[in-house]
């Protein structure tokens, strides 16, 4: 799968905007900690997955905003958070 970054970049300005029209500009999410599967066994669709470890919104969405307040540089792996930050809205923000 090849991903371009600058559609990637459109694609999210365009669901942020939707967001915003639906949700407002603050969105209190329900929920905080969550399930996730461990990356050595996320990506083997042929396994079932036999380790859970636990997640939690609200250390996701702290450590993303030492990035934004420039206390830590931001790093690919910042990703991680955000797509759980994501995932809980395009989940528990149903309007």
């Amino acid at each position: 799968m090849i991903i371009h970054v600058s559609e990637l970049a459109k694609i999210s300005e365009k669901l942020i905007a939707h967001l915003r029209e639906v949700a407002g500009e603050v969105i209190d999410v329900p929920v905080d900690c969550y399930w996730n599967i461990p990356k050595a066994q996320k990506y083997n669709a042929y396994q079932e997955p036999s380790e859970l470890d636990m997640g939690q919104l609200s250390d996701d969405w702290n450590e993303l905003q030492k990035v934004l307040e420039k206390h830590f540089e931001p790093l690919t792996h910042d990703f991680v958070p955000l797509a759980a930050i994501l995932r809980a809205l395009g989940e528990h923000t149903l309007l």
